[in-house]
Parts: C-alpha cells; sequence; structure tokens
C-alpha cells in the first residue's frame, strides 16, 4: 500500500492489527510494524494514531519486552526530531 502512495490506508491497516485481540501476546515481528506504524505517523502528521499505537503496544509489551518498548519509542523520537530539524533547514 506504500508503494502505491496508499499511506494513509497502510497506517490504518497496521493500527488495526496492532489493536487485534488476536495480535495481543508480543513477538518480535510486532516491533518492525510498530516502527513502520510510527514512520508513517511522523510521514503523515497523526499524532493522535501515533499515541494510540504506542499505548496499545505499551499494554502488549511491557511485560515480556520492556527493551522493545524502549527501542520503538526512542526510534520514534528520532524520527520527530530528524523531521524537525530537516523542516528547519528548509526554511
Amino acid at each position: 500500500l506504500i508503494e502505491v502512495g496508499r499511506k494513509q490506508r497502510a497506517l490504518e491497516t497496521l493500527l488495526e492489527v496492532i489493536k487485534s485481540r488476536r495480535h495481543r501476546t508480543w513477538t518480535i515481528t510486532h516491533e518492525p510494524l510498530m516502527e513502520k506504524l510510527l514512520e508513517l505517523c511522523v510521514d503523515l502528521k497523526k499524532n493522535q494514531i501515533a499515541k494510540d499505537g504506542l499505548h496499545q503496544y505499551k499494554t502488549i509489551a511491557q511485560t515480556v519486552s520492556a527493551k522493545s518498548l524502549e527501542l520503538v519509542i526512542m526510534k520514534f523520537l528520532n524520527q520527530g526530531e530528524l523531521r524537525c530539524t530537516n523542516a528547519r533547514k528548509e526554511a
């Protein structure tokens, strides 16, 4: 979906996967899904969806893999800072 320019739909699909009951047990595949979800949120400026996704991921990962939660949050913050820096350079 991303490659054909449907970023909004891709974002909605990833959020549905993270929120679904079938995926309540943390696995290593959740981490790249969250990274892509947050990357799309930064690109599309959807901070509320990012907040919802992080909240769901916290629920899934905090007992099993707190380190994964930390890595996802740090990557999200770095993406936001990078985007802000690039915007300042362009202005």
